[in-house]
């Protein structure tokens, strides 16, 4: 999957964009890597990589 069918799949899907919303929203470090850690889990997907910096910028 590709960052632009990645960042299409958040924003059409309520489930995943609570899930992003969690990671972009972060007031902390610490929070923002377990909201990475949580999606990550969940969805089998690592945000906090290259792929992610893409998926930003198409949200």
């Amino acid at each position: 999957m590709n960052a632009l069918q990645l960042a299409t799949k958040i924003k059409n899907n309520p489930e995943w964009r609570k899930a992003y919303d969690r990671i972009a929203n972060a007031k902390s470090h610490d929070k923002k890597m377990k909201a990475y850690q949580k999606f990550e889990k969940k969805f089998g997907i690592n945000l906090n990589d290259s792929i992610g910096i893409y998926v930003k910028g198409f949200l």
